[in-house]
């Protein structure tokens, strides 16, 4: 009794797990796409060659296409992704002179700058940047980029009391002064 039990589990599952497939005159299991309002959800199939496509003829795996990176994370000529101190020094160098940043930290270790950074608040742009002074290197921490001196204030006085504590209002002329020499 308990053999036509798993002979008739056994059918049942073989046929449940076949149900899926179509036949195909071209010798490989054809899987039908399941639909939502006359739509595949899994559009892909295969073509009467045999190659593999999406709906509409959209994607051909033997079709080579090249990829898209965004400009973002490129650099130079060998197209070789940026540093971070790259994206930071570049975007120090592109700030308007007659602008206003908050200098949050001045160090001569980074470490200690970027400790600061950390804490600060994630809503402006935030950049760690080297300067030489005297023959030693140096570090700057600076956050956000204001149209003017009341606005850095302003965002100043929204920091959290610990970072607000060292902060200062520069002029991105000051700072790009500092950093370029």
């Amino acid at each position: 009794m308990w053999y036509k039990k798993r002979i008739i589990g056994l059918l049942i599952c073989s046929a449940s797990l076949s149900a899926c497939m179509s036949y195909n005159p071209n010798g490989y299991a054809n899987y039908q796409s399941y639909t939502y309002q006359g739509e595949p959800i899994y559009p892909e199939s295969y073509d009467d060659s045999g190659r593999y496509n999406y709906y509409n003829n959209n994607y051909r795996a033997d079709i080579k296409k090249g990829v898209v990176v965004p400009k973002s994370y490129l650099a130079g000529a060998n197209r070789t992704p940026t540093s971070h101190r790259d994206q930071d020094k570049s975007w120090v160098e592109g700030q308007n002179p007659q602008s206003y940043t908050i200098e949050l930290a001045d160090a001569d270790k980074p470490a200690q700058v970027a400790g600061v950074l950390y804490k600060a608040p994630k809503n402006d742009r935030r950049a760690q940047v080297s300067y030489q002074q005297d023959g030693k290197t140096y570090y700057k921490g600076l956050y956000g980029s204001y149209n003017n001196y009341e606005a850095a204030q302003q965002a100043l006085n929204a920091l959290p009391a610990d970072i607000k504590s060292g902060a200062n209002i520069k002029s991105w002329g000051t700072v790009q002064g500092s950093v370029n020499h």
